[in-house]
């Protein structure tokens, strides 16, 4: 057995890999190349495979923040695994082993201390570990220094046919001078300056994408929810077809049921697009028990690791 590092020639042949053994989480060629591969921070070499008799046997993918669409202390001395699988027969053999050892020295010699999986902001398949379908994986992991930083949850609902409280709190918010709408450029200016003070940076970086998508006429107004006080803009929504989210609400504004209110609105439009589920990939124990009240159950929960090196 060798490792050595992945070339774009071999994106078939790790697909069937990955495809074999992360059954949970199957993946094209196009979605491995759009989703990995063309992130601005990939790099091949910290991106291993493992050969045995000519044939890929294992593979691991590592990431870095290297200041595309990074903030700068964020870039640091962060690293990330986004993917990992080992053919069945080859397991317990020492190649996973070997795989990471390499990648993890890899990780050193660039000065990264944090490894964490699988939460990169911009490139992650999953959050995170899938507990019940990738147990065995949790436990190599485990026995290899990494530890569980946290757990999310994704979520599903079936929205058709529509079933949505027509008001959701929303007389109520009007009487307190809040308001909602949906995107009009109008708002651009408030918008921004909600995304740039009050979520996490790689929310705001999708958003600015959609935005964008929205002047080629990709994307639709109807698909941003605001929720708007004295011209300021204190809480929003979109979707993305049938994936819902990100969503979030202005300190200080939050507990007053806004974002039930934008929630509700955005499930009622996508069900008059013609939308029949709906779907959250990665949410917390607190957004969840709202999700809840419109129909989603959860259906998987993550384990994010982390190891410092």
């Amino acid at each position: 057995m060798r490792v050595e590092q992945f070339q774009s020639g071999y994106i078939e042949e790790l697909v069937e890999v990955w495809n074999r053994n992360l059954t949970a989480d199957i993946i094209s060629p196009d979605r491995l190349e759009s989703r990995i591969l063309l992130e601005p921070n990939f790099r091949e070499e910290f991106c291993l495979v493992a050969r045995e008799n000519g044939n890929i046997i294992g593979f691991v993918l590592g990431i870095c923040g290297e200041g595309f669409h990074f903030p700068g202390e964020l870039a640091g001395d962060k690293a990330w695994i986004l993917a990992m699988a080992v053919e069945s027969e080859y397991r317990q053999t020492g190649a996973g082993t070997e795989l990471l050892n390499c990648l993890e020295e890899r990780f050193r010699s660039a000065g990264k201390r944090h490894v964490w999986i699988a939460s990169h902001p911009t490139a992650y398949i999953v959050p995170g570990v899938d507990v019940d379908a990738y147990s065995d994986g949790i436990a190599f992991f485990q026995a290899r220094g990494y530890k569980t930083a946290y757990t999310s949850f994704s979520m599903d609902a079936v929205i058709w046919p529509p079933d949505f409280p027509d008001d959701a709190g929303q007389e109520k918010l009007a009487g307190q001078g809040i308001t909602f709408h949906t995107y009009d450029s109008q708002w651009l200016s408030a918008f921004r300056r909600f995304l740039r003070s009050q979520v996490p940076w790689d929310w705001e970086l999708l958003a600015l994408r959609n935005l964008s998508r929205i002047s080629e006429g990709t994307f639709s107004p109807e698909q941003f929810h605001l929720a708007v006080s004295n011209d300021a803009v204190v809480g929003y929504c979109q979707y993305e077809d049938e994936h819902f989210g990100p969503f979030g609400v202005a300190q200080g504004f939050q507990r007053k049921g806004i974002g039930t209110v934008l929630l509700a609105r955005a499930l009622g439009s996508m069900a008059q697009r013609g939308i029949h589920n709906a779907w959250v990939l990665w949410t917390g124990e607190d957004a969840a028990r709202l999700y809840s009240r419109f129909g989603f159950k959860k259906s998987r929960e993550f384990a994010t690791l982390h190891r410092e090196i």
